[in-house]
C-alpha cells in the first residue's frame, strides 16, 4: 500500500484545519444517549475501543493506522508514564499527528511504515489498537500476525473493520465498485467475520470477544452524506446505500495473545 492511494485523504486534512472536523478519521457511535452530534460520535467510537483495550498506567499503546492522532490524543488523556505510538503509513497524516503534545509523563511516538512490518521489537507492547484501518491493509493476515508478534502474552488487539456481504444484485456490485475505488486501498472489501476470528487464531490470537457495530454507525451518514450526493459517483454515498441494502457489516474484535 502506498500513501499516494489514499485519495481521499486531504479533503479530510483540509476539513480538520479548517475546523470543520476533528482529529477522528473514522465513522461515528451511536448508542442510546451516546452521542447528539458527529463528532461526539467519533469520539463516544474512539472511547469504545478504548475502553475495551483495558488500558493501564506505564503500558506500551500502538494504535495501527493511526489516522492523525485522536484516538492516541484520547489515550494519552487516559494514562501515565505510558508510551504510545502512532503507525501510519501516510505522512500526511503523520504531519498532524506530530502536531499532539504528551501530558502525564507518557510518550508520543509515531512511524511511518505498514502495518505488517513495523519496526517494534517482539513481546514487548502490551496493548494494540487498530480502529476501522485493516481494511487498507494489504493483508489482514499479515497485520494479525504482526500485531501476535509485538504483543506480550496475554496482550490484548482491539481491531475494527468495515466488510462487505457479496452483492446480490448489479447495482449492489456497482456501488462496492464505488466504494472500493474511492476509499482505495481496499484489496478484500468482501469478507465474512468469521474469517477475519480465524486468522487471529493462526496468528495466535484468542478471540476474547466480538462486539457487532453495525447498526450503531448507521446514523452516521445522515451527518455525512449530502442530497447531491450520487450513489454511483459519491463513496460514501455508495457505502450508505449498501449498509441499508444490509451488505455492510462493521465488527470490533477483541484477541488476546495466547501463550504463559
Amino acid at each position: 500500500m502506498t500513501a499516494a492511494a489514499l485519495d481521499y485523504i486531504p479533503g479530510l486534512i483540509s476539513a480538520y484545519r479548517a475546523g470543520h472536523a476533528g482529529d477522528h478519521v473514522h465513522l461515528g457511535y451511536w448508542g442510546q444517549g451516546a452521542a447528539s452530534d458527529w463528532r461526539t460520535a467519533q469520539e463516544a467510537m474512539t472511547d469504545l475501543h478504548l475502553d475495551a483495550l483495558d488500558l493501564q498506567d506505564g503500558q506500551t499503546v500502538i494504535d495501527v493506522g493511526c489516522g492523525i492522532g485522536g484516538s492516541l490524543r484520547l489515550a494519552n488523556a487516559r494514562l501515565l508514564n505510558s508510551r504510545l505510538v502512532g503507525v501510519n503509513i501516510d505522512p500526511r497524516q503523520l504531519a498532524i499527528c506530530e502536531t499532539h503534545e504528551a501530558t502525564g509523563a507518557n510518550r508520543l511516538e509515531w512511524l511511518e511504515c505498514d502495518a505488517g512490518a513495523v519496526p517494534i521489537g517482539d513481546c514487548s507492547v502490551d496493548r494494540i489498537l487498530s480502529l476501522e484501518a485493516m481494511f487498507h491493509f494489504p493483508a489482514r493476515q499479515d497485520f494479525l500476525s504482526e500485531a501476535a508478534r509485538m504483543l506480550r502474552p496475554a496482550g490484548v488487539l482491539v481491531c475494527s473493520d468495515i466488510v462487505f456481504g457479496t452483492p446480490r444484485k448489479t447495482t449492489e456490485a456497482r456501488l462496492l465498485a464505488v466504494v472500493q475505488q474511492g476509499y482505495a486501498p481496499w484489496p478484500q472489501p468482501v469478507l465474512k467475520v468469521d474469517a477475519t476470528i480465524q486468522m487471529g487464531r493462526i496468528a495466535g490470537l484468542a478471540l476474547r470477544r466480538i462486539a457487532d457495530l453495525t447498526a450503531h454507525v448507521m446514523p452516521t451518514w445522515d451527518h455525512i452524506v449530502s442530497s447531491r450526493d450520487d450513489p454511483e459517483r459519491s463513496p460514501v454515498a455508495a457505502m450508505r446505500d449498501l449498509h441499508r441494502a444490509g451488505l455492510l457489516h462493521y465488527p470490533m474484535y477483541v484477541f488476546e495473545k495466547r501463550g504463559a
